[in-house]
């Protein structure tokens, strides 16, 4: 149960009591399914989350008083991170917990916590993890929620459009003209250049998608993703016929929380494929 505050002189029912020496054997409780902003009611309580997909916890300031705790664990196979709002969240361990793993919040004033993470089932140093899975539909599929990571490696399988056109990337859905990148086919010995206004996306490493499935299979790492400096972006692709790998220079300083999968100029729509998302530790 949530922490209850009272005054002198009150007379505790029996309920009350027995509630509260429940709580000190068994939290109370409050089960989440999708992301979640933390109110003042769960300090003292257990948070659980449970969903196939990347979900969030997002901590606020002016919720919690120094010394005040709450417990958060994540039951299913999307990758549950602990996101800072407004106030801020240290840790010596990873933010992101993934299925079984699970951790302590702890304030030490109204604006700063630290979460000390339990032991779990998450990969160790150099493992990888699989952060998020889904299919492609639509013009574009944005991927979040990523954090507490090395690195990321993210990989699509079988794209199919339905009208042939080629996929792009964006970072952060940045649509300016911040990526420059070069790149070759080793198969038809050519050279690809783009300079960095030349294009408001990535997206010389996949020629022009097909209406049918023709196992092309795509894949991105990404570097020091969260790094305030100018990010190194790998690139390949490859099917049946052709081949492209190269590098693309994301020219921002910021973070990079979100990955944009889409088709170029939003002409066409995804009818087919899927991607899988993992995190390097």
């Amino acid at each position: 149960m949530a922490k209850q505050s009272f005054v002198t002189g009150q007379v505790l029912t029996a309920q009350q009591v027995n509630d509260l020496q429940t709580n000190d054997f068994n939290q109370t409780v409050s089960a989440k399914t999708a992301s979640y902003t933390l109110v003042a009611a769960d300090k003292g309580t257990r948070i659980t989350m449970s969903s196939t997909s990347a979900t969030t916890i997002t901590v606020n300031t002016g919720l919690f008083a120094a010394g005040d705790t709450l417990f958060i664990q994540n039951l299913n196979t999307g990758v549950c991170s602990i996101t800072a709002g407004t106030a801020t969240v240290d840790t010596s361990a990873s933010l992101a917990l993934a299925q079984h793993e699970g951790g302590t919040l702890y304030f030490t004033s109204a604006g700063v916590s630290t979460f000390f993470k339990a032991a779990g089932a998450a990969a160790s140093s150099g493992g990888m993890t699989v952060i998020t899975s889904g299919s492609l539909s639509t013009t574009s599929v944005s991927i979040s929620g990523f954090s507490g990571y090395n690195s990321l490696l993210l990989e699509i399988n079988n794209p199919v459009v339905d009208v042939s056109s080629q996929m792009a990337f964006r970072f952060n859905n940045n649509s300016g003209g911040v990526y420059s990148q070069a790149g070759m086919s080793p198969l038809t010995n050519t050279i690809l250049n783009g300079g960095p206004t030349s294009t408001a996306r990535a997206g010389f490493a996949t020629y022009n998608l097909s209406t049918t499935a023709d196992n092309t299979s795509v894949f991105i790492s990404v570097n020091d993703y969260d790094s305030t400096v100018y990010k190194n972006i790998n690139m390949g692709t490859a099917n049946g016929s052709d081949a492209i790998f190269g590098n693309v220079r994301f020219n921002d300083t910021t973070a990079i929380t979100s990955i944009q999968i889409t088709t170029s100029g939003g002409t066409s729509n995804f009818t087919g494929g899927t991607y899988v998302l993992y995190g390097v530790k």
